[in-house]
């Protein structure tokens, strides 16, 4: 009796526990199938080209502080690949007149060929030092006070500024002041020449002087 009892007890627990095994194989067979298969890594973000700069001639709205006030002004962008520079000017009070060697600014109203109120650009072969001492020179024979230091343009970097005043009589139109940066561009140097009189030193001097920080060198 206990033998029978113990062959059906095994028989009861091989029919339980078969499927059992079975559902578990099943199990193991479903997860394996369903593991991802790999993604593809995806395309990297391509990074946005800078901007190019403005082009010769181009026309824009800026502010400038003035006496202490911001101003709007209205900016033209030249580019001048032949001297190596390019730089904003206020096309509103400004006519630009470019020659082969040089830029030229005159303020409105200007004589051409007599100006009081302009700014010019030119590119001399030579060192930057020996260049500003040279202009030095030059200006002591017609102005009681010239200075040099060095500078810092905020688009050009490290110059030489010349200050001159006090023109002597005959040799210089009176009354005029004189403001030169000579800047080191690639073996030789630009000279940036701002000229004004005591009464537009600081309307038309000044504008100049910001026009000037927009200078960059090009190359």
């Amino acid at each position: 009796m206990n033998k029978k009892l113990c062959i059906a007890i095994s028989m009861v627990l091989v029919l339980v526990l078969l499927p059992m095994a079975m559902l578990s194989g099943c199990g193991r067979t479903d997860t394996a199938s369903a593991t991802p298969a790999p993604t593809e890594q995806a395309a990297p973000v391509e990074t946005p080209q800078a901007t190019p700069g403005r082009q010769d001639g181009e026309r824009f709205e800026t502010t400038v502080i003035v006496e202490g006030m911001e101003e709007t002004v209205s900016y033209e962008h030249i580019r001048n690949e032949a001297l190596g520079f390019e730089m904003d000017y206020d096309y509103e009070i400004l006519e630009r007149r470019k020659d082969a060697d040089r830029e030229v600014f005159l303020a409105l109203g200007e004589d051409p060929e007599d100006p009081w109120n302009y700014f010019e650009i030119r590119r001399t072969a030579g060192d930057a030092d020996s260049v500003a001492a040279g202009l030095s020179t030059n200006f002591s024979d017609s102005y009681d006070s010239v200075s040099a230091a060095p500078f810092t343009l905020d688009g050009a970097g490290a110059c030489a500024c010349i200050d001159v005043s006090g023109a002597k009589d005959g040799k210089a139109p009176a009354g005029s002041l004189l403001t030169v940066y000579v800047i080191p561009a690639n073996g030789s140097c630009l000279v940036a020449l701002v000229r004004c009189t005591f009464e537009s030193a600081g309307g038309f001097g000044v504008r100049a002087n910001a026009m000037l920080n927009t200078l960059t060198l090009i190359g």
